[in-house]
């Protein structure tokens, strides 16, 4: 890929844990997308995170009723709320943060990290991103995507299959 101006796009900087770094290219569009075409777009970051990243650890119990479908992952309670807020909090302030991943097989942190390092934008996805008032209240701008109730279940399927590998 080549960035704006002919130039390559920089590579993603990888290492023993999983780092999130975002190259020119997708900057300058999203950024241009966000409306934000009048500043320097070469000059910006962009780091998108999923609220996926931030499920709790199931106890046993919980583990067990998951693995017979009856635990509601799409439940603010789902998600460890407490970290989420921190770590968007921390990402908010500039600071380079480190969390666990989530294993959605084992239902637990796996022990990678994934490392966000300061950006100017941060794009948060997830269907419940906004449902704490204290998270919410972080955000500088909100979008909602509304799709179709065929589209989501074709989408959550094809995630649980690449993610889960229980459904394939």
């Amino acid at each position: 890929l080549a960035a704006a101006g002919g130039r390559a796009a920089p590579a993603m900087a990888r290492d023993s844990e999983q780092t999130l770094q975002t190259a020119s290219l997708p900057s300058v569009l999203i950024v241009q997308l966000l409306g934000q075409n009048k500043v320097d777009c070469r000059q910006k970051q962009v780091v998108i995170q999923s609220q996926d990243s931030f499920y709790r650890v199931l106890t046993s119990e919980q583990k067990a009723k998951a693995l017979k479908g009856q635990f509601n992952f799409d439940h603010p309670d789902a998600f460890d709320n407490e970290l989420f807020f921190k770590t968007l909090e921390e990402i908010t302030e500039g600071k380079t943060v480190q969390f666990p991943m989530y294993d959605f097989v084992s239902h637990s942190w796996k022990e990678e990290t994934v490392t966000v390092y300061p950006a100017d934008v941060i794009l948060f996805e997830g269907i419940l991103v906004s449902s704490s008032q204290e998270v919410g209240d972080l955000f500088q701008m909100k979008l909602f995507v509304d799709t179709d109730a065929d589209t989501r279940l074709s989408r959550r399927i094809r995630r649980h299959r690449t993610s889960v590998h229980v459904l394939s």
